[in-house]
């Protein structure tokens, strides 16, 4: 491969930080956040679904029927785990609307 062109005009730039932690988009911060919460939970469902796609395919292939599925009883620290999960599930994706949505407009958005 030829070495660029030292000379050669380049249009790129570094990347500019975004502000969305801080930053208010629609006009409403309340609106921001329930955004915020549609799209986090968007993108946890889409990752859910396709990885239940995969262990499905896998699971057929080993033998794994949707009985042996409905029947089986998670141990105490299975139950545990679940519950730390859908904890930091339910805040990644409900987190937002906790947030204070309407303030003066002279005030200062506390960050995120």
């Amino acid at each position: 491969m030829a070495a660029p062109d030292s000379k050669r005009p380049t249009y790129a730039t570094e990347a500019i930080p975004s502000d969305v932690k801080t930053g208010m988009f629609l006009g409403n911060p309340a609106l921001d956040s329930l955004v915020s919460c549609v799209i986090a939970m968007n993108a946890e469902m889409w990752s859910m679904r396709r990885r239940m796609k995969v262990m499905e395919a896998v699971m057929a292939k080993k033998g794994v029927t949707t009985d042996l599925i409905e029947k089986y009883v998670p141990s105490a620290a299975e139950k545990v785990a679940w519950e730390q999960d859908r904890d930091r599930f339910v805040s990644l994706t409900l987190g937002a609307l906790a947030d204070q949505g309407f303030r003066d407009m002279s005030t200062d958005f506390p960050k995120r």
